[in-house]
């Protein structure tokens, strides 16, 4: 049996949309075993709740992305026993899609014992996901800016600072993402992309050069979470909240309606005070203190496979 492990993710940050993703240093974790016909039984389980989840295979991403592997390859499918287990919370704004999907198609490379590109593996984890910010850094880890030229899919990479601290307060309700999507308007205005484009350059700066006290401006965002916050109770006294007590940054994680606050001191101080916030609305919630992941799981599948022959 091989064990491996997919990162869950952060996107956006902010202004990114749909361009910037975190790796992060909660789990889920992929046990496969290969079997000896064609038959593929899939098993989720949620860490959190212990129980399985039920999804039906028409909807189950780790089939579909298992499947599309092996149509790449051009080759009969090889039957395979994966465990999913799931220790970052379901259509939370954590990369849950797109770590089935890279676990689906990761599962595949390590049955059929054949990798395929990295930048060919993007395409495929992509196409299933339709947009590269949760699943590109879920593969190559760091925080990654997602781009596309000449219909292909590529990313710069970031080696995230370990002394930055990320905390995830995660309310106890589902949004997805479809839902999240639907409250964006059809139209946006030039001073809103500008505002966007500057705080996105600001912000790979801010990483890059680890310049911790320009994220406040640069997680700034006028593209999405003013429409998105209002699914969300509490949203603006929770960042507010997260900044008064020393955060270096605060947004939605992804689509929401997690929200992501980066800190370098303080951290337990800061989750706390954000979390006091949803108890007085009576919204149960959770908090998880992390770090950014930056290695790469496509590196680790290549040394797996050459291992195994």
């Amino acid at each position: 049996m091989t064990e491996i492990k997919v990162p869950a993710t952060s996107a956006n940050l902010g202004p990114g949309y749909d361009t910037l993703g975190l790796a992060l240093t909660l789990f889920n974790n992929f046990k496969i075993k290969k079997r000896a016909d064609q038959k593929l039984k899939i098993k989720v389980i949620d860490q959190n709740k212990e129980q399985e989840i039920k999804i039906a295979a028409s909807d189950n991403l780790i089939v579909q992305a298992y499947q599309r592997y092996f149509k790449y390859l051009k080759k009969d499918i090889i039957g395979a026993e994966i465990v999913e287990e799931m220790n970052s919370p379901l259509a939370r704004g954590l990369g849950s899609s797109a770590s089935a999907i890279i676990g689906g198609l990761a599962a595949a490379a390590v049955v059929s014992g054949q990798l395929i590109t990295e930048k060919d593996f993007i395409q495929l984890a992509v196409e299933l996901e339709k947009h590269p910010d949760n699943v590109v850094p879920a593969l190559v880890g760091g925080l990654t800016v997602n781009f596309n030229c000449s219909d292909n899919y590529d990313y710069y990479k970031i080696d995230v600072d370990q002394n930055l601290n990320c905390i995830l307060l995660v309310p106890d309700y589902e949004l997805k993402t479809e839902k999240l999507r639907q409250v964006l308007p059809d139209q946006i205005n030039y001073p809103a992309v500008i505002s966007n484009l500057s705080r996105i350059s600001l912000l790979t700066a801010a990483f890059i050069n680890r310049d911790y006290q320009l994220l406040k401006i640069a997680m700034d965002d006028q593209l999405h979470q003013p429409y998105r916050k209002q699914l969300i109770k509490g949203f603006d006294k929770i960042i507010e909240t997260a900044y008064i007590n020393g955060a270096v940054g605060a947004a939605l994680s992804g689509a929401g309606p997690t929200i992501l606050a980066l800190a370098v001191e303080n951290e337990k101080i800061i989750a706390a005070e954000m979390k006091k916030n949803y108890d007085s609305l009576a919204i149960d919630s959770s908090f998880y203190i992390i770090k950014a992941y930056n290695k790469s799981l496509y590196q680790s599948l290549k040394e797996e496979i050459l291992k195994n022959g």
